[in-house]
């Protein structure tokens, strides 16, 4: 029986109102999403799995909120109602809250403190493995893959497409040799989605909360720092010129090989989500480009 207290009852106070929200894409899944007004006013924002897959993530997140609720962890929205299933679920809806791809040091520091209180609690997820990396993002490393003429040329007419760009097989070659000396660490707390739009930032009080736990895992901090890091550089902000010591050439490589392989193995049509996954592999190019003498 579920002994967590929810603010509300799903099936009297958030249900009736549900079929009025929109359906937007999250990511690798698919839900219903939106604001949902109340009898008594309060609007709360609601998330319902669509198909089998999202709802597995949408039962791993519920889970999630509830465990880092219990703790009293502070940069988190508070779960107010779920379904019977798991699969559906309400939380505080962050009004007035700042989800723009605008980025200062004061922001920078806010998240990268909401990392450092995420980090204590991993005991409250090493033994579960929903919450492992190789369930999450997985741990192999792209390069191999790139190695395939058909993918990396995949990859490469979504990047010139986009960007005029492309990746040549030596630099597959020598990003994959510099990924043969390194390992992805699974021994911290992560978020592992670090990006503006999963985090509530609040202007007045310099605090904020993250959103969207489905990557929630146990893995690797290097990692978690390179994905916040191109976020914010790709908005403008010079994270790496301000704090130079948090550029991980490792982790950079590793994250490009992520993006090309994602482009690789995609269907090859220019939608959003593409365009965004493009402009992310241009960035690590750029960085690793500027700092390590890389070149097609």
């Amino acid at each position: 029986m579920d002994k967590f207290v929810y603010y509300y009852d799903w099936q009297r106070d958030i249900w009736p109102r549900v079929p009025n929200i929109q359906t937007s894409e999250q990511g690798f899944t698919a839900a219903y999403t939106g604001l949902v007004t109340l009898v008594d006013g309060t609007q709360v924002f609601v998330k319902c799995a669509m198909d089998d897959n999202s709802a597995h993530w949408a039962r791993k997140e519920v889970k999630a909120y509830k465990l880092l609720q219990e703790a009293g962890y502070d940069y988190i929205p508070r779960l107010l109602a779920v379904n019977a299933e798991g699969t559906s679920f309400a939380t505080q809806a962050l009004i007035g809250y700042d989800f723009s791809p605008n980025w200062d040091t004061d922001k920078l520091h806010a998240i990268m403190r909401a990392r450092k209180d995420l980090k204590a609690l991993r005991y409250l997820f090493e033994s579960d493995p929903d919450f492992s990396m190789r369930k999450v993002v997985g741990v192999q490393n792209r390069w191999p893959m790139l190695r395939n003429e058909a993918v990396l040329a995949r990859a490469n007419d979504i990047l010139q497409a986009c960007h005029g760009i492309g990746v040549s097989s030596e630099v597959v070659e020598r990003c994959g040799g510099l990924m043969q000396a390194w390992y992805v660490h699974q021994d911290t707390l992560v978020h592992d989605d670090l990006r503006a739009d999963n985090f509530a930032y609040d202007l007045h009080t310099k605090t904020g909360k993250l959103v969207d736990w489905t990557w929630l895992c146990v893995g690797d901090d290097a990692l978690d720092v390179a994905s916040l890091c191109v976020g914010a550089t790709r908005s403008g902000f010079d994270v790496y010129g301000m704090y130079p010591d948090l550029f991980d050439e490792h982790a950079i490589v590793s994250t490009l090989g992520y993006w090309l392989e994602v482009l690789g193995t995609s269907d090859g049509q220019l939608t959003d989500v593409r365009r965004s996954q493009a402009a992310n592999v241009k960035l690590c190019y750029d960085l690793l480009a500027s700092r390590t003498q890389l070149t097609v």
